[in-house]
């Protein structure tokens, strides 16, 4: 682990810490090549997130925080279930819900940390069963995993019923065409406007706070 990250669990009460880090990831996973599967907008995405982690948390799952100093830059969020009906696994299996870290600190050891306090963990708990989900075109993640001994094996399809065009691309396309969700014209707050008080051009992106790399 790097030496100025610490790691603890997460106080339910204090989950609006993660939720920039889950719209990093939400628009993340929106840009990755191959993507057939429209991604939700990112606040629409977490108000449905959010919930569903409270519901859990109220439960047996967990989520693992990352802090450099006093910056929350990761988080891992685990469910736990029952037995798995088909696959063999114990009375309980871990299901990696979410492993999230801020793009700035991406390729410096955050996400091996929080994996490997989410082993420490696990074991804690006698779970011997990990479930991990990820995105066709996500290899940065994929390798993590299959460099800790993961393998995939099971594939996801999406569909609309009787053959029909998807319902998701349809959704998408209304969104666009109302200029609303990820085509809503970006609300520039007044620190981000040109020294003439022009707005940014397209594309424009600020530079990272001093200390940290660009987004890889």
């Amino acid at each position: 682990m790097p030496d100025d990250i610490a790691i603890d669990r997460l106080d339910p009460a204090d989950i609006e810490l993660v939720g920039p880090l889950w719209r990093q990831l939400m628009d993340h996973v929106a840009a990755l090549p191959g993507a057939l599967v429209p991604v939700r907008p990112s606040d629409e995405s977490w108000e449905l997130e959010r919930r569903e982690m409270l519901a859990t948390l109220a439960g047996e799952a967990f989520v693992l925080v990352a802090w450099r100093r006093d910056e929350v830059v990761g988080y891992a969020y685990v469910c736990v279930e029952g037995p798995d009906p088909v696959w063999y696994t114990g009375d309980k299996h871990a299901v990696l819900a979410a492993l999230c870290v801020d793009a700035r600190e991406r390729g410096d050891g955050v996400g091996t940390a929080l994996m490997d306090a989410v082993d420490e963990e696990l074991d804690r708990l006698g779970i011997e069963d990990v479930e991990i989900g990820v995105d066709q075109g996500n290899r940065v993640a994929a390798r993590l995993y299959e460099r800790r001994g993961y393998r995939p094996d099971f594939h996801i399809y999406y569909g609309t019923p009787g053959r029909r065009p998807w319902a998701c691309l349809r959704r998408e396309a209304e969104d666009r065409a109302a200029g609303r969700g990820r085509f809503a014209a970006p609300a520039w707050p007044a620190h981000d406007a040109t020294p003439d008080g022009e707005r940014p051009p397209r594309g424009f992106a600020p530079s990272p706070p001093s200390g940290h790399e660009e987004p890889r």
